[in-house]
C-alpha cells in the first residue's frame, strides 16, 4: 500500500514511493522509478523490526530524501535513494510530520503543538530551532508546506490560519476568519498556493495573497495537487478524483479505491456495494464515471449484500447498514432508485431472493435482546410489508437456493465457523449438514438435482450427496491457510474469491488473500486465475447476465473484471 509519493523537480521522470507494511503480503519499503512509474526499483532502506514508513519528502534537486517512520524516526538519503542512514536531525524528538522547503527541513514533534526548522538540512544540518509565531496558549492544530510557504492552522486565543512565505523566517498576521479545519499548500515552481477547509467552506489563495471561497467536488476532499498544464486535481476519499481549472466545475477522473463488499450485475448496469454506499456503472462500462444513487457517505451507508433476481436481473434486493440501524431495500430499475422494505436496530448480513417469486425474500440478522444474542433469518412473502423472524441461534454469511427443490423453498445457509445448514421451508426450520467452516456456499445444479454442492471457508469442499458427506477439493499452487468468501459460476466454470486470514496465537497466523481461483471440473480441482489483480482481498464476485465478464470486488481496490 502506497503511503507517500515524492518527485524530483530536476528530473520529472524520477519519483519515489514509500509504502506501509501489509502483514502477510509485503514489508514496508521505499521504491524509485525513472520512467514515471512504468517500472519500479526497491531501494535498500532498512527499518527496525515491526516498523513501517509513514511519509517521504524530497529535495527539489532530487538528491536528498528524508523518510519518516511510524515511530517518528528519520532516515536520510543524500544520493537520490541509493543509500540510507539514520540521522538524528531532530535531536531525539519523535516526529509527527515533516517537509523539505528548499534546503531547510520543517517538522512537528509527536508530543508538541509547535513547529521546528532544521536549517540547511540538505547540506550541513544545523540544530533544530523552534519557529517563533505562537502566542501564549496557542498550538498548531494542522499544517502543510511546499515551495517556501508554510501554512499553519493555529488554535487558541487570537488563532487562525498563519502563513510564512520564507520557510518560517517571518510570519503574516493570523487570518482569524480561517479558523480550525485543515490546510493544503502546493507549488508549481513559480508560485505557492494555499487552500483552507473548515466545515463546508473551502477558500483558496491562488498565489496572490487573497483567499476566495471556492466550490469542491465532495464533502470529504482529502488532498489536492496542481496540474502541470494548469488547474488542480482534487481527491475525495469517498467520491473519487476530479479535475478543475476554476473551482466551479469539476470533471471526474476516477472512482474511489473503495472496499467493495457486494456485487450485482443486471442487464443494464454493474452495482458495487461499498462501505460508503452504492456505485453504479451502465453497461458496457467504458470509463471511470460511476454514478452514486442516493449519495456516498464516509459512514452510515454500508451496503452489506445484494442479490439480483435471475428471472429479471433489473430487480435487486440489498441489505444496508445506516448508522445505528439496518435496512432491507428493493430496486426495480437496476439500482437507480431504491425503496426501503424494512428497518431494524440490528446487524444484517446476506440477502436471498426466492428463485420463483421476487416478493419472497430472506436475509440473515443478529442483535442483542436484554443481553442475549438473537441470530437467524427474517423472511417476507409480500415484498417487505410484513416480516417473520426465525431465531436459529447463529448468523449466516452466505445464502443459496437449492436447485433440487422445484418449489424454490430450499435454502443452503453458510454460517462460517458454525458450519453449513439447510432449510426446506424458506428459513422457518433448519438442519445441520456439516461442521466444516462455511463462509460461502454454491450449488452448481440447474434444477435437475444432479449438481454439486460446494462450501468455501478454510478451504473448498464439495458434496455429491446433498451435503451428507464433504470432500476437500485440490487447490493447486496456493499455500495454506486459505479463506474462501464467495463463489460464482458461468457456463460450467466455477470461480472462488479468497481473502486474508488472521488467527491469534504466538506467533499469530497471518496470510494474504490469493485472489480468484477457477475450476473447470465442477469444483474438484482449483487453480489461480487472478491474472493482474492487485494483491488485495477479493470480497465479492458476480457474472453479468450475458456472460461477458466476471466482476470482482476488492477490499480497498474497487471493481475489476475478467472477460469470459
Amino acid at each position: 500500500m502506497g503511503t507517500s509519493l515524492a518527485g524530483s523537480h530536476a528530473d520529472p521522470q524520477r519519483w519515489w514511493l514509500a509504502t506501509s507494511s501489509l502483514p502477510g503480503v509485503h514489508e514496508s519499503g521505499i521504491f524509485r522509478t525513472d520512467d514515471k512509474g512504468a517500472s519500479w526499483e526497491r531501494l535498500e532502506a532498512k527499518l527496525p523490526g515491526g516498523e513501517s514508513f509513514a511519509s517521504l519528502c524530497a529535495h527539489r534537486k532530487g538528491q536528498v530524501l528524508v523518510a519518516l517512520t511510524m515511530g517518528g524516526d528519520t532516515l536520510v538519503s543524500r544520493d537520490g535513494g541509493d543509500s540510507w542512514q539514520s540521522e538524528d536531525l531532530t535531536e531525539g524528538r519523535a516526529v509527527l510530520k515533516l517537509a523539505l522547503l528548499g534546503d531547510d527541513l520543517i517538522f512537528q514533534p509527536q508530543s508538541e503543538g509547535v513547529l521546528y526548522a532544521v536549517r540547511d538540512a540538505a547540506g550541513e544540518p544545523q540544530p533544530p530551532e523552534a519557529l517563533e509565531f505562537l502566542e501564549s496558549g496557542q498550538f498548531v492544530f494542522a499544517w502543510d508546506a511546499a515551495g517556501r510557504t508554510v501554512g499553519a492552522v493555529v488554535l487558541g486565543a487570537k488563532g487562525g490560519l498563519v502563513i510564512s512565505r520564507d520557510a518560517g523566517a517571518s510570519w503574516e498576521a493570523p487570518r482569524k476568519s480561517l479558523y480550525g479545519g485543515s490546510v493544503v499548500v502546493r507549488t508549481d515552481g513559480t508560485s505557492d498556493q494555499i487552500l483552507h477547509q473548515a466545515s463546508a467552506i473551502t477558500q483558496l489563495d491562488n498565489g496572490d495573497g487573497v483567499f476566495q471561497r471556492v466550490k469542491r467536488p465532495g464533502d470529504l476532499v482529502a488532498d489536492f495537487c496542481l496540474l502541470p498544464g494548469g488547474g488542480w486535481l482534487a481527491a475525495d476519499r469517498v467520491h473519487g478524483l476530479y479535475s478543475t481549472t476554476n473551482w466551479q466545475t469539476f470533471t471526474r477522473k476516477g472512482v474511489p479505491a473503495a472496499s467493495v463488499t457486494a456485487l450485482a450485475v443486471t442487464e443494464e448496469a454493474v452495482l458495487a456495494g461499498t462501505e460508503t454506499g452504492l456505485l453504479r456503472a451502465s453497461l458496457p462500462v467504458e470509463g471511470p464515471d460511476w454514478q452514486s444513487p442516493g449519495g456516498l457517505f464516509i459512514s452510515g451507508n454500508h451496503v452489506v449484500d445484494m442479490d439480483a433476481w435471475a428471472e429479471n436481473p433489473s430487480l435487486v434486493w440489498r441489505t444496508r447498514r445506516i448508522n445505528l440501524t439496518c435496512a432491507a431495500e428493493r430496486s426495480d430499475d437496476a439500482g437507480m432508485t431504491w425503496q426501503q422494505r424494512g428497518q431494524w436496530p440490528d446487524a444484517v448480513f446476506a440477502v436471498h431472493i426466492h428463485p420463483l417469486d421476487p416478493d419472497r425474500v430472506m436475509h440473515s440478522f443478529g442483535y442483542l435482546n436484554n443481553g442475549t444474542e438473537v441470530l437467524g433469518v427474517r423472511t417476507t412473502n409480500d415484498s417487505g410489508n410484513s416480516w417473520s423472524e426465525h431465531d436459529h441461534g447463529r448468523f449466516y454469511l452466505g445464502l443459496a437456493a437449492d436447485p433440487a427443490d422445484a418449489e424454490g423453498n430450499g435454502v443452503w445457509m453458510a454460517s462460517h465457523t458454525n458450519g453449513l445448514y439447510y432449510s426446506a421451508d424458506f428459513g422457518e426450520t433448519w438442519e445441520k449438514k456439516t461442521s466444516h467452516e462455511a463462509s460461502a456456499v454454491l450449488h452448481t445444479g440447474a434444477g435437475t438435482g444432479t449438481g454439486r454442492l460446494l462450501i468455501g471457508g478454510d478451504t473448498i469442499r464439495y458434496s455429491d450427496d446433498g451435503g451428507t458427506t464433504f470432500h476437500p477439493a485440490r487447490i493447486e499452487h496456493t499455500p495454506d491457510p486459505l479463506r474462501v468468501v464467495a463463489f460464482a459460476q458461468h457456463d460450467g466454470t466455477l470461480y472462488a474469491a479468497t481473502a486474508s486470514i488472521w488467527y491469534p496465537g504466538n506467533p499469530p497466523v497471518i496470510t494474504a488473500g490469493h485472489g480468484v481461483l477457477r475450476s473447470r471440473d465442477n469444483g474438484s480441482t482449483w487453480h489461480d486465475a487472478s491474472g493482474n489483480l492487485p494483491t488485495l482481498d477479493v470480497r465479492a464476485l458476480a457474472v453479468d447476465p450475458a456472460g461477458r465478464h466476471l466482476y470482482a470486488g476488492l477490499q480497498g481496490g474497487s471493481v475489476h473484471r475478467l472477460a469470459l
